[in-house]
């Protein structure tokens, strides 16, 4: 099975929704109180998937709370809080560890005004660590796109793609420890996109009232996309959001940078839709980031370049 069958059968049985007003299905669920929305995310991490053996724990802790705090900003909400459980195998259960690890989770918390306020830690035979976060808006932005509207991603992506490829290389032999060290210091930011990503709290906010649909590029844009309903994107547009290190590592390495602009996942972007795109531009510079156009919202079917686009990007199987 793959994640996406699990969690269709475990919806399917879930049927008591009480007082929510978005459950599964998105990337808060959501509830009223009074004139404000609360929006909720978890987001699970384990060693075996989610922790290059570069990440020092000081960037583990980082890279929980981003991920967590990248759902709230998806929903253009304000992060309120976090709580953090952590399962500590025998390998981590050491004070340098454990001490790097919560400086981290400080950090970020602190960066994105989204405080650790309570968890859990227990004894696990893997390190597993797993947040909660929860934050308020006027006006939860939901993965609603309309016919007609612009698609948009924030900044630029494929970073962390090609920062897995070299890890990748170097774990089946293709190129030695002293080459992948090599590679490290020749593209530093394509490291640093996968050791330190950033989550779009303020680009969320900012652009509340502007879009009609988002959600954070987590699994890569080949199955992000598909939260959208149709569409119609263009390569000469994807090409706009390759940064010239990931175009100069694709040329080095013989990847075609399409695939790695659609394949790259955590990136923690964020992928919208509006029809007011110019504003959103306008907006965005405040925060120094670039907004690019990808393609349309159109009634039906999914096309790149007028071929039928293929799901793709990052699923767990089993």
């Amino acid at each position: 099975m793959n994640e996406l069958e699990i969690i269709n059968l475990i919806s399917k049985n879930l049927t008591y929704k009480g007082n929510a007003i978005k459950s599964i299905g998105d990337d808060c669920a959501v509830f009223k109180i009074n004139n404000t929305y609360l929006v909720i995310t978890t987001d699970m991490m384990f060693k075996s998937t989610h922790f290059p053996d570069i990440l020092t724990p000081f960037q583990i802790g980082g890279r929980l709370i981003t991920a967590n705090v990248s759902d709230i900003a998806a929903m253009c909400a304000k992060p309120l809080g976090i709580v953090v459980s952590i399962g500590i195998s025998k390998e981590y259960a050491n004070k340098k560890f454990i001490d790097e690890l919560s400086k981290g989770l400080n950090f970020m918390a602190e960066k994105y005004k989204c405080p650790v306020v309570g968890g859990d830690t227990n004894k696990s035979n893997e390190l597993t660590l797993c947040g909660t976060a929860f934050g308020l808006t006027d006006n939860p932005i939901y993965r609603r796109a309309e016919v007609g509207d612009d698609i948009c991603i924030t900044n630029d992506l494929g970073r962390v793609f090609c920062a897995l490829k070299m890890i990748e290389m170097r774990d089946n032999g293709i190129i030695n420890k002293n080459q992948f060290n090599k590679l490290m210091e020749k593209y530093p930011n394509i490291m640093k996109k996968l050791c330190e990503p950033e989550a779009r709290v303020e680009e969320g906010i900012l652009m509340n009232e502007l879009v009609n649909s988002c959600c954070d590029i987590s699994d890569g844009l080949a199955k992000d996309l598909f939260y959208i309903g149709g569409f119609e994107i263009y390569s000469e547009d994807l090409l706009k959001a390759v940064p010239e290190d990931v175009l100069e590592f694709c040329e080095e390495f013989n990847i075609n940078p399409i695939e790695a602009v659609l394949n790259s996942g955590e990136e923690f972007e964020l992928l919208f839709t509006t029809k007011k795109y110019l504003k959103v531009k306008e907006i965005l510079k405040k925060t120094d980031t670039k907004v690019i156009k990808i393609g349309k919202v159109i009634e039906d079917g999914k096309y790149l370049d007028g071929n039928i686009f293929k799901f793709g990007g990052y699923i767990h199987r089993w």
